[in-house]
């Protein structure tokens, strides 16, 4: 049984890789600006992205650095490779967010959460933890609550009429033009 859950994982990992290079595509070309019920976030790619092939070429690619990645990630696209890993970066105001999307998996690697700040009377060690621990919910909470929406979207695009004859073309395009 465990083998067979293992085997359907597998097959169905080229889903989030494809979710994970679209949604470069669309931070790198549309801007990270993402607005729902009137909460405005910026999203950005970070220093750190791991492209994969499908079998049966398992080869990674690190791409690692700050600033413009595009040409490294435009190379690895061009040999059949899509975005296995990608670290981002979330802004809400002046609190910030760091994950790493694991698109194979679809499954957060890593999340660095902003500081808690001032948070009043703290003489009831009790309530304060918990309260703590409420407003750290609440940020892992926001971050999931982005991502997910960002893969209904995507989901949507990917299963409807217009993905072979505009997102497709839009995608090549763009990893043509990353040289």
């Amino acid at each position: 049984m465990t083998e067979d859950f293992l085997a359907v994982v597998e097959t169905k990992r080229f889903l989030g890789r494809e979710f994970l290079t679209w949604l470069v595509h669309r931070l790198e070309t549309a801007g990270g600006r993402i607005a729902e019920d009137g909460v405005v976030v910026e999203l950005a790619l970070g220093d750190r992205v791991v492209l994969a092939g499908g079998p049966p070429d398992e080869a990674r690619t690190t791409v690692v650095g700050a600033g413009d990645l595009g040409a490294e990630i435009g190379a690895g696209l061009r040999r059949g490779k899509l975005l296995d890993r990608a670290a981002l970066v979330m802004t809400h105001g002046e609190r910030r967010w760091e994950l790493t999307l694991d698109g194979g998996l679809l499954a957060f690697d890593g999340l660095r959460c902003p500081p808690l700040g001032e948070r009043g009377d703290r003489t009831d060690p009790r309530a304060a933890r918990e309260n703590d621990l409420f407003l750290r919910l609440a940020d892992v909470e926001q971050v999931l609550g982005v991502v997910d929406r960002l893969f209904a979207e995507f989901c949507t695009v990917r299963s409807g009429r217009g993905w072979a004859g505009r997102e497709l073309p839009a995608l090549r395009a763009w990893v043509e033009g990353l040289r």
